[in-house]
């Protein structure tokens, strides 16, 4: 009996890849489905017992399912079995996808560009959406710029799905390997253009530190190649330069932001109303240079914002925050006394801001500026002993002590698969950290948590099964150079594999660069 046209070719396995790099920046659902249809195609298409010998001896391939393989065995010294085979479910992907596409012939350069076209489209579509509820287009209420992507995937993610589209968009602009008309090249150019703007306006900031990590060494990369030996070290001389130099601009932009203004303390002042001021010295917090808690007036902060907002001072703003630490804050940011005088200068705009959790004067617009002092301030706060609860940056760095307790009680094979959470969890109360239940998060970083879970011993095999490919595959090329730094830079604040999406991000992306690259002779 013959076979459907689609099962005497690879269309129904092209298909599934497409749904699935459709679905990676838009949908929940496509991931989990396009898996079946991936799945699916392995089989019926047929010669699968060849298909498995091709992946048996890739050796890259062997070497990415054994991280699974890694938490299988992880599971015969844990205690919670349950969430241990939780966690091998949720990474199913790693040896489900790379046998899958190790095992399949690879694509031609026709169906590869699809996919790849696919994806670009997604990615794009999905920042239309998330501007589209920025505007008000799409209407919904956003008290933070993550508010704007509306669909499950996290904005994180979608921030490392940007930056690869950006790369590739990039290569169909430039590229000598690939016949394009100038007005296809032209339209490259100008979405990469867009996507950076988007991660600026989006605030994503890993997404912009990695987008332009990949600029810079692809930028020195390039310039080797055609330099002789002055050339060459004078490029070594800007790879030295160009981190010390952003050292420096980050330094000055703290100290604009942090280094306390000389003004004069009267401990006798009191309001235009008459009433005294307190102040409290012991606590240092400081917005833009001035000090958070000096010149306090309570009751006349309470009654003047109080008929400024229907909001009352003793609730929380929209992030769920205490209103009257926002509004000091704010106040102080902008050199006000925190009285009934200061209340009055504030605009109706900036009381708008107040009441969404806005707590500094200069954070009222989405921009990788904002988003970098407010990661400047959460770092002084940590310094200075603040509480860490609900501030991202603060929790990762109680998270990441908590982990590195763990790794030195257990440093060889770690605590087992499912022990993990259980483990940091019990840290954070021995570490006396202050921060509450609600907030005792994993350790958002995949090297600690790979650590945590299976010790200094299962970490060498991680790293040296990631960097395998970059220095001993003959498969690597510029699309598997740009997954990797965005995969192991993302890695540092994330723990991107605890989750489905981004294991099959992970699995996919590198099977997808690396066993599914065109064959120069197939251009079907």
């Amino acid at each position: 009996m013959n076979k459907p046209l689609f099962l005497r070719s690879n269309y129904l396995y092209v298909f599934g890849l497409i749904v699935l790099v459709t679905g990676l920046p838009l949908s929940l659902f496509l991931i989990s489905i396009s898996q079946f249809i991936l799945a699916g195609a392995f089989f019926l298409e047929g010669n699968f017992i060849h298909k498995f010998k091709r992946f048996f001896k890739n050796k890259t391939a062997m070497l990415v399912a054994g991280i699974w393989l890694m938490h299988l065995i992880g599971q015969l010294w844990t205690v919670n079995l349950g969430q241990g085979w939780d966690d091998i479910r949720i990474k199913l992907p790693l040896i489900v996808l790379t046998v899958i596409i190790a095992g399949s012939e690879p694509l031609s350069r026709k169906q590869f560009f699809i996919v790849l076209g696919a994806f670009i489209g997604a990615v794009v579509a999905g920042t239309f959406v998330s501007i589209a509820v920025l505007t008000g287009i799409i209407e919904r209420e956003i008290i933070d710029i993550r508010d704007i992507f509306i669909f499950k995937i996290s904005h994180i993610r979608f921030g490392l799905f940007t930056c690869i589209a950006i790369f590739c968009l990039l290569y169909f602009t430039f590229s000598k390997n690939i016949f394009l008309k100038s007005a296809y090249r032209i339209t490259a150019g100008i979405l990469a253009l867009w996507l950076v703007i988007f991660l600026f306006i989006a605030e994503a900031l890993t997404g912009f530190i990695i987008t332009f990590t990949i600029t810079f060494l692809l930028f020195l990369n390039w310039s080797w190649k055609k330099q002789q030996r002055a050339g060459r070290i004078a490029l070594v001389a800007i790879a030295a330069g160009v981190p010390i130099l952003l050292l420096f601009v980050l330094n000055k932009v703290y100290e604009n932001n942090y280094a306390p203004h000389n003004e004069a303390i009267d401990l006798n002042a009191r309001t235009e109303q008459g009433n005294p001021y307190t102040f409290n010295f012991s606590n240092t917090e400081m917005e833009n240079g001035y000090l958070v808690y000096s010149y306090m007036c309570d009751e006349e902060l309470r009654r003047t914002w109080n008929r400024r907002s229907d909001m009352d001072l003793e609730s929380t703003d929209k992030k769920f925050q205490p209103l009257k630490f926002t509004l000091i804050r704010f106040l102080a940011s902008k050199g006000l006394r925190k009285d009934s005088a200061g209340v009055q200068q504030l605009t109706d705009e900036e009381i708008n801001a107040i009441e969404r959790g806005v707590p500094n004067v200069n954070y009222q617009t989405s921009s990788i500026r904002v988003r970098l002092l407010q990661v400047m301030w959460e770092f002084h706060q940590y310094s200075e002993g603040g509480d860490p609860n609900g501030h991202s940056i603060m929790q990762r760095l109680e998270s990441w002590k908590a982990a590195l307790n763990v790794i030195k009680a257990n440093p060889l094979i770690g605590v087992g698969t499912g022990d993990l959470p259980n483990q940091v969890n019990n840290q954070y109360g021995e570490m006396n950290s202050k921060l509450d239940g609600n907030h005792y998060l994993r350790p958002h970083n995949q090297y600690l948590a790979i650590a945590v879970a299976f010790g200094i011993t299962g970490l060498c095999y991680f790293l040296f099964t990631l960097c395998y490919p970059l220095f001993f595959s003959r498969n690597r090329n510029y699309f598997y150079f740009v997954f990797f730094l965005t995969l192991v830079i993302s890695m540092l604040t994330e723990d991107t594999l605890e989750t489905q999406p981004g294991a099959t991000f992970f699995a996919f992306f590198n099977a997808l660069f690396l066993f599914a690259m065109p064959n120069e002779k197939r251009n079907d």
